[in-house]
């Protein structure tokens, strides 16, 4: 494994390289020259691998180390590589897969950095993210409410409709006096309505277009307007109607809008932004891929992963 992707060698691995340098007299491997004129541009060959300048740049610049030592590191790298091919490692399958997992990372780091180069973020980009993060970011005024519910009848009848109209009102006029959201809560409660379901609850913070901005979800717009039209906490609305019945709406706290600057967007959407870019790459890739490549599933892969899964599962215990 290179230095490129490691920059500390274990003990094991230590271990490694020098057994496999002990098998180089063993195993009739190319001679290496310790000094040579090579190609423009070369900086080093081990047998048959060039080592080129612009890896050894590369190396040094992802280490923090001299050019020297990043060039000794790829050098020793391309031994032990070579003592592996000779002793037929490259031709186990784990090998095999290793190397084609680090082809795909190493291009998913490539693609990143092409993401990274496309240029600052965009308006396009910036308007995207804030829509879909706007409670971090760019969040108006919200409201707390507590309310009480006379729900309107599920067989629309309108004498039922009537008396939750009647009981919503009665609602109204016994929490008038209230001074807490338990007193609220209370006397909605304490309001006889046989026949009638009544629901008293709290409700997370949501802004005037129905947004909840602690969690998901909407409020009706009519529910939501007669809330933001509260101005002090303790403030209680008349009766509201929506297509769930008839509510008594109590303000339990208005909270101040949250908005961050654009450029303070910009920076904190950077990572997200470079990460979508690369995704839409890799993506791209991957499909025009497809389109030329042929893949063989067997039908039974998938019965045949879960047994070797449950099988894992069961020496774990």
């Amino acid at each position: 494994m290179s230095r490129l992707d490691s920059p500390f060698r274990t003990a094991a691995q230590i271990a490694l390289l020098g057994s496999f340098l002990g098998c180089l007299a063993q195993d009739s491997l190319p001679g290496f020259a310790q000094t040579s004129v090579l190609a423009e541009g070369i900086a080093a060959r081990v047998g048959s691998d060039s080592i080129p300048l612009s890896l050894v740049a590369i190396v040094a610049a992802d280490q923090h180390v001299s050019l020297r030592d990043a060039a000794g590191s790829l050098i020793d790298d391309a031994i032990v590589a070579s003592a592996a091919r000779a002793r037929g490692f490259d031709s186990s399958a784990r090998v095999r897969w290793l190397a084609r997992a680090a082809l795909g990372r190493t291009t998913a780091q490539h693609l990143l950095a092409v993401a990274r180069g496309g240029g600052p973020i965009t308006a396009t980009e910036l308007a995207e993210l804030t829509t879909q993060y706007w409670r971090e970011v760019d969040r108006p005024v919200t409201v707390r409410v507590v309310h009480a519910l006379a729900q309107r009848s599920r067989q629309k009848d309108p004498e039922s409709d009537s008396r939750a109209r009647r009981v919503a009102g009665e609602i109204w006029a016994a929490v008038a006096n209230a001074t807490t959201t338990a007193e609220f809560t209370a006397a909605a409660k304490a309001v006889a309505h046989s026949g009638v379901d009544v629901v008293e609850e709290a409700l997370p913070a949501f802004t005037l277009d129905g947004a909840v901005s602690e969690g998901e979800g909407t409020m009706d717009k009519a529910f939501s307007k007669a809330a933001h039209e509260l101005q002090a906490p303790g403030a209680t609305s008349g009766v509201v109607e929506t297509p769930f019945g008839w509510h008594v709406i109590r303000l339990v706290e208005r909270i101040p809008e949250q908005r961050m600057s654009v450029d303070s967007r910009r920076a904190a959407f950077a990572d997200e932004v470079y990460a979508r870019r690369s995704r839409a790459l890799a993506d791209a890739c991957v499909s025009a891929q497809k389109s030329v490549s042929i893949i063989a599933i067997e039908p039974a892969s998938e019965r045949l992963m879960q047994s070797v899964t449950s099988i894992g599962k069961g020496l774990a215990h």
